[in-house]
């Protein structure tokens, strides 16, 4: 049984050893020689494509400037021009000849000069403007260019040897140009000019350099002279003695391949001549570069089937044995793989692996429903995605199929809803968002998932994308604003603050969601003048009407008059007539908040005026950006008079308060200072600078005395003070006091203190 067995192995292994061999020998031979054939014909055909892409692009070029300059020149402008003198009076002239070769020099012809030359009238234009032509350089242009034999031919010179040093930004660093020569006119036996189109070698150099490393490629004119040149050193040398020249002369065909040897070497040799100018466009490589692909694909196939064969091997001496063990691979392969242990020992394998699959189950019943419970931030995520238009036509389709969306509707619109106010509730502004989410809850359970996308919170506003079936617009209409109406109530019971809803226009595709939200929005914003639990349909506003704002600034004056007096009764009377004056005019809401927005400007050019600094808010927005966020007349009113006017307010009577305990300080200083002498309070009001009236009422008002009053106060003190620290009589005493005569000092003593000064002296000193 042994032997059968090993016989049966060593046949079994012998079979795969043959069968697995013998078609990567003869697979990798055949492989070898095809792909070494088909190699190096695509290698030939590519090498014949990428000349003839040079020519393609080069001529390109060439044709592109001939055809444009022969446009040019052929005008009847400029024949009449050529005859010119371009005097300083004709020039407009030049100006229109200047703009056309400016036209000419495009940046993808290459062109960096154009030269038009009147013989006849010795001028120049280029690009440096227009020149007067000497004897010499006429003479010199007649040699050079005139003496050609064809009346438009293309030439190759060097940039020293370029007649008026013609070069522009760019050319700099070439050696050589390309220029192409016409004599003028073209169709007149008699030439009185010519024209000359400049390209610098240089713009050929990324067609020519491309795998210049293993190719040359050679561009040669009908003389042979190169004028491109993978190697830009050879530009401009005589090639008509090369031998893979003197082959092109016996060879009639306009393009084609041949093999030659040029110094010892072995070259494939492309070439194309042109019909269009006579140049040859050549592309030498060494035979060794083309087979070099075809010998490394040799060694590479030598490298996959001996890896092959000895992988086969390998499996022969190994896979026999495994094949009549796959139970025990599928048994490590989930001990390995899966680390969950079951509470009773399996009894064999079968029973571990049927223990691991019901686990594996389980666990993907679990994940499943995590993933359901995770699908409702998905939908609410797609929908924040849709309202800001980032949703494309093809996920839109997948989407609604995946979320389980209705897909049937006659007509869509979006409800924006947004809390008019926390003013008197039990809230507070912290809790908006919160309060916001609980309506989205709200709105879940009253809009039927058939009729609605799944609601959403977003930018302080809640969200509802809603699906009708309604075959008439009035049948729609009354569905939505009953709708509406249900949600207000049902958030006035539950909730017991006022909300407001946006609707927007009605629409068909899901691609407008965005600008019906946008829509919904706008709605909003005319609860400035429609007031609190406002339901605004974005159809009903006006928004196709002229555009004007209203403005009662005699009001304005009013108010600022009772804000410098600091009269808060009046202050709030005015402010709130104001507000109504605006809201009564039928305005849009962006005129009601340009009228707002100047009252707030208003009052901050009067804080300035009043040298007042700015009142600032708590946080960091800017008290427009608080003035946006206000939603009805009622909230700007309060924000009006509780954050700006009345602080304003009482900023102004801290600093009259102070002003007027300066003067008055001042003025007691004066007496304290100068009661011996003759004070008046005109004469102090003078010294001040302030109207006598004036500085009593302030004076009256700081002390709760006149002036005169507090005058004879001070002497009084003064006079008890000297009754009793000196030995001065009754009459030097009155007489420093500016008394008129004693008798008046004692009168007035007599009715303050209730006794005569000597009397007061001797009862004191008694004591």
């Amino acid at each position: 049984m042994k032997n059968k067995s090993t016989k049966f192995y060593l046949k079994l292994m012998t079979f795969i050893i043959v069968l697995s061999t013998l078609p990567v020998i003869v697979l990798g031979i055949f492989s070898y020689l095809k792909s070494s054939e088909v190699i190096q014909d695509n290698v030939a055909k590519e090498k014949e494509q990428r000349i003839y892409q040079i020519q393609t692009n080069v001529e390109q070029v060439l044709k592109t400037v001939d055809h444009s300059l022969t446009h040019f020149v052929t005008s009847s402008q400029l024949r009449e021009t050529l005859n010119e003198p371009l005097a300083a009076e004709q020039f407009q002239l030049y100006n229109q000849i200047r703009e056309e070769l400016s036209h000419l020099q495009t940046f993808d012809t290459g062109l960096n000069d154009v030269l038009l030359v009147s013989l006849a009238e010795n001028w120049l234009i280029n690009n440096k403007g227009l020149q007067r032509l000497t004897m010499e350089q006429n003479k010199e242009i007649n040699d050079k260019y005139m003496s050609q034999p064809n009346r438009s031919t293309w030439v190759l010179d060097k940039k020293a040897d370029d007649l008026f040093d013609s070069e522009s930004e760019g050319s700099g660093s070439c050696t050589y140009h390309i220029n192409l020569i016409k004599q003028l006119p073209l169709n007149s036996v008699t030439k009185t000019g010519v024209s000359v189109a400049t390209i610098p070698i240089c713009t050929f150099s990324g067609i020519l350099s491309q795998n210049s490393e293993l190719e040359t490629t050679i561009i040669l004119d009908e003389k042979f002279q190169v004028i491109g040149h993978s190697n830009f050193g050879n530009i401009g040398k005589d090639f008509s003695n090369e031998d893979f020249t003197k082959s092109l002369l016996a060879i009639d065909t306009n393009s084609g391949q041949y093999d030659m040897e040029i110094s010892e070497t072995d070259y494939k040799v492309t070439y194309r001549k042109s019909i269009y100018n006579g140049w040859t466009y050549l592309s030498l490589i060494k035979i060794s570069d083309l087979n070099k692909q075809s010998i490394s694909i040799g060694w590479f196939t030598l490298y996959i089937c001996t890896f092959l064969l000895i992988l086969s091997l390998t499996v022969s001496l190994v896979g026999s044995n495994r094949i009549y063990r796959p139970v025990r691979q599928l048994q490590e392969v989930i001990i390995n793989k899966f680390h969950h242990k079951p509470e009773i020992k399996p009894k064999n394998e079968f029973e571990l692996i049927e223990k691991q699959i019901e686990h594996m189950l389980e666990q993907n019943t679990q994940l499943e429903e995590k993933v359901q419970g995770q699908v409702t931030q998905l939908k609410q995520f797609f929908m924040v995605r849709l309202l800001q238009g980032k949703v494309n036509l093809d996920e839109l389709s997948t989407r609604l199929a995946s979320f389980g969306f209705n897909q049937t509707w006659k007509r869509l619109c979006v409800f924006t809803l947004q809390i008019d106010t926390l003013e008197g509730t039990n809230y507070d502004k912290k809790e908006e968002d919160l309060l916001l989410f609980t309506i989205n809850t709200m709105i879940e359970d009253i809009v039927p998932n058939e009729n609605r996308f799944i609601p959403i919170v977003m930018n302080r506003t809640q969200a509802t994308l809603l699906l009708s079936t309604h075959e008439s617009e009035g049948e729609y209409t009354y569905y939505i604003n009953q709708l509406a109406q249900t949600i207000q109530t049902k958030v006035k019971e539950e909730l017991y603050i006022p909300v407001s809803i946006g609707i927007s226009l009605p629409f068909a595709n899901l691609e407008s969601t965005v600008h019906a939200f946008k829509e919904g929005q706008e709605a909003l914003k005319y609860t400035l003048k429609f007031g609190t639990e406002s339901i605004i349909f974005f159809e009903n506003l006006e928004r196709a009407t002229s555009f004007y704002t209203f403005y009662p600034k005699q009001i304005e004056n009013g108010l600022f008059d009772a804000i410098k007096v600091c009269d808060k009764e009046k202050v709030d009377e005015i402010l709130g007539l104001f507000l109504n004056s605006i809201l009564e005019k039928d305005l849009n809401h962006t005129q009601y908040q340009i009228s707002i927005v100047r009252l707030l400007n208003d009052l901050i050019e009067l804080m300035q005026t009043l040298g007042i600094d700015i009142i600032e808010m708590d946080n960091k927005k800017s008290l427009f950006d608080h003035l946006y966020e206000l939603k009805t007349f009622d909230e700007v009113k309060h924000w009006f008079k509780s954050d700006i006017i009345h602080p304003l307010m009482t900023k102004i009577e801290e600093r009259t308060e102070s002003q007027y305990k300066n003067l008055s300080d001042k003025m007691i200083h004066i007496i304290q200072q100068e009661f011996d002498q003759e004070i008046t309070l005109e004469s102090i009001a003078t010294r001040l600078h302030y109207n006598p009236n004036y500085l009593s009422s302030i004076f009256r008002k700081e002390t709760n005395i006149s002036f005169s009053e507090y005058v004879a106060l001070y002497r009084l003190n003064m006079a008890k003070k000297w009754l009793l620290e000196t030995d001065l009589s009754v009459k030097e005493i009155s007489e420093k006091l500016k008394y008129n005569n004693s008798q008046n000092f004692i009168r007035s003593f007599r009715k303050i203190e209730g006794t005569t000064p000597g009397k007061y002296r001797e009862l004191k000193k008694a004591q």
